[in-house]
């Protein structure tokens, strides 16, 4: 990504510190510290609109890209408006961009397969013409096409924990990744920073707690054999804290699963500041399958796996972003553009193949990463943060 380094020393002139109502300060690097960097794209909110002008930058030591100046702590939720999408209803706010419209249809996949579908009319057309169970290997390639990698749900007999195995969500959204845990067999908790949010999942019979992990006191029974935190990481001020402190309620031998963008793929670079998962200011910081191996390391986890994810939805919103940049009105480009929060399974059935050979060469958009606390792993100690 060398083309994206051109731009001024993010210090050389001075940046506003209010943009119309949202305070922002000056950070250095989440990942070594370094208060020296430059600027790569200066960008406006086209994803909801937050008003305001946002750099972001490059880290001149390390590398890291992030946002700054990035809002203060508590103007983090200002970022976020009521419509936003995550925090939505179960159906319509798909936390990982609709992958649970893509898990409901492969449940209708399966439920052919078994010969128990609902022969309904809202089934989507093409399971209507071509019943699966009706040919052979066809409904194992159906399944194999909706497999992104995205949000995968270990049985809780693999924690070795069996009927009592805990997991912990962070930034659980509406649960709809915490129903699944707990159809699998485990004892789920989320913990979720909007309130609205938490509340759905709450009324679903889901128990989540509102706030972060710097605002809710575990307790020293509180140790869970398996975390999960999907598309977050890239939302928190310091992502090293934060892995630090999912590090210190996961058991010795216990398992991290999360997923964050890759802006180390062909996609950032060919789509340049129109790449879907800028997305400022929400998105704090931008990670590559080194940057975050680098980071996991130093907060203690070891057998580190990377998958890249089978989802061109990034491309798909780029190319709207793109569309709408050279011209506002286009319906086109707006249709593009909402298409990773509202994808239609039968585009992403016919760029499935696509979607497989990108992943096959590392080149993915979004990652998702299993990282495994050390059996030997020393008790945890909350380190002091950055000022």
């Amino acid at each position: 990504m060398d083309n994206l380094q051109r731009g001024v020393t993010a210090g050389l002139r001075a940046e506003p510190e209010d943009l119309t109502g949202i305070r922002c300060q000056r950070v250095p690097c989440a990942l070594c510290g370094a208060a020296d960097s430059h600027r790569i794209w200066r960008m406006t909110d086209v994803h909801c609109g937050v008003p305001g002008e946002f750099d972001i930058v490059r880290c001149a030591v390390c590398g890291h890209m992030f946002l700054n100046p990035r809002p203060v702590n508590d103007h983090l939720g200002r970022c976020y408006p009521e419509d936003y999408g995550p925090h939505q209803s179960q159906v319509s706010g798909g936390q990982a961009h609709g992958t649970e419209a893509r898990g409901t249809e492969a449940q209708e996949a399966e439920s052919q397969g078994s010969g128990t579908a609902d022969l309904s009319a809202e089934r989507p057309w093409y399971l209507r013409v071509i019943p699966l169970r009706h040919v052979p290997g066809l409904k194992r390639l159906y399944l194999w096409l909706l497999d992104d990698r995205s949000q995968p749900v270990p049985e809780a007999t693999d924690a070795g924990g069996g009927s009592a195995a805990r997991a912990l969500e962070l930034g659980c959204a509406t649960g709809t990744y915490l129903q699944k845990l707990k159809a699998a067999g485990w004892q789920a908790v989320g913990v979720e920073p909007s309130e609205k949010a938490a509340l759905k999942a709450r009324s679903a019979g889901l128990t989540v707690q509102t706030g972060t992990l710097d605002t809710i006191e575990f307790s020293p029974d509180d140790v869970f054999d398996l975390a999960a935190a999907w598309m977050v990481l890239e939302h928190v001020p310091d992502p090293a804290a934060t892995l630090r402190q999912l590090f210190g309620v996961i058991r010795p031998g216990g398992k991290l699963l999360f997923s964050i963008p890759n802006a180390g793929c062909w996609e950032a670079i060919v789509f340049g500041r129109h790449w879907y998962a800028w997305e400022p200011p929400r998105h704090l910081h931008h990670f590559t399958p080194d940057s975050i191996r680098r980071l996991l390391t130093q907060a203690g986890f070891d057998d580190i796996r990377v998958t890249h994810q089978r989802n061109l939805s990034y491309v798909i919103g780029s190319l709207g972003l793109l569309f709408l940049s050279i011209r506002p009105s286009c319906r086109v480009g707006q249709r593009l553009r909402d298409f990773p929060g509202k994808p239609r399974l039968f585009i992403q059935l016919m760029l499935a193949p696509w979607a497989h050979l990108l992943a096959w060469l590392h080149q993915g958009g979004r990652l998702t990463i299993c990282a495994t606390r050390p059996d030997n792993g020393g008790d945890f100690h909350q380190a002091e943060p950055r000022q």
